[in-house]
């Protein structure tokens, strides 16, 4: 199978598993499903989880037909953390467009999440427990991650070790995921360890590459600068506190303006 085709199956599950099927007068809005999807089937979206299953997959000839299971769950728990992200930082634009709290509010952001999270889990049961498994501690250390970026908000002390704790956490934990899974689904416990180990330092660049779009605005479908108005812990800011004194105290001034 194609990488075409096989992405066209993740597109076609993801609306499969968004759609409205409650036939009832008290249900006129289906709101719940539409904030998802707003999120999921939105053009900016870059499906890089769903592209290296596939080619983590076709190198140990996986099972694709499953594998595009693990895509779409992949793709449902990251789309609940940016929901959930964008109601903790008040993001305004999430690929390209206004974000599900700006469309509708953040109590609509929060459970759209939820329901993601529980579709994704819903959407392995075809799969080997093991993946499963591993799905929901992928969940639970995200949720750890996040925690720590939250309480390193507006720190000027943030170190290394920190940070990458938070970007193996949020980011390279999924990519991790998807090449152990696609692992299992082609019956190598061997290529999961390799798998794995390559999704992890894959996803600490992506985040390092993420956090530079960040104060190099190009378009790219995201609030330019949120990082520094939200705060929040970033690679580019991290190095040049290790390596101006200056800027530190020029943050911090910064920060603690009504405004930035």
């Amino acid at each position: 199978m194609q990488l075409k085709y096989f992405l066209e199956c993740v597109e076609q599950r993801i609306s499969q598993a968004l759609a409205w099927n409650i036939d009832d007068s008290q249900y006129p809005q289906p709101q719940l499903a539409a904030a998802a999807e707003h999120l999921c089937k939105a053009q900016g979206a870059k499906r890089a989880r769903p592209k290296l299953a596939y080619y983590f997959g076709i190198s140990i000839d996986s099972d694709l037909d499953l594998l595009a299971d693990v895509a779409v769950t992949a793709e449902f728990i990251h789309g609940a953390s940016l929901l959930h992200d964008d109601v903790i930082d008040d993001g305004k634009i999430r690929r390209g467009n206004p974000t599900v709290n700006v469309v509708w509010d953040n109590l609509t952001a929060v459970l759209a999440g939820d329901l993601l999270l529980s579709e994704s889990i819903k959407g392995l049961r075809r799969c080997p427990r093991v993946i499963a498994q591993e799905a929901l501690d992928i969940v639970s250390e995200m949720t750890r991650a996040t925690m720590l970026e939250s309480h390193l908000r507006g720190s000027t002390s943030i170190n290394k070790q920190q940070w990458i704790y938070i970007a193996r956490g949020k980011t390279a934990s999924m990519f991790r995921w998807c090449g152990r899974s696609a692992a299992f689904l082609g019956g190598s416990p061997e290529a999961a360890e390799h798998f794995g180990l390559f999704g992890d330092h894959f996803g600490i660049a992506f985040q390092m590459a993420d956090d530079l779009l960040d104060v190099q605005y190009s378009g790219s479908g995201k609030t330019p600068f949120a990082d520094i108005k939200n705060q929040n812990p970033s690679y580019p800011i991290l190095l040049a506190l290790e390596r101006d004194p200056c800027f530190k105290q020029n943050l911090i001034e910064a920060w603690n303006q009504p405004s930035l």
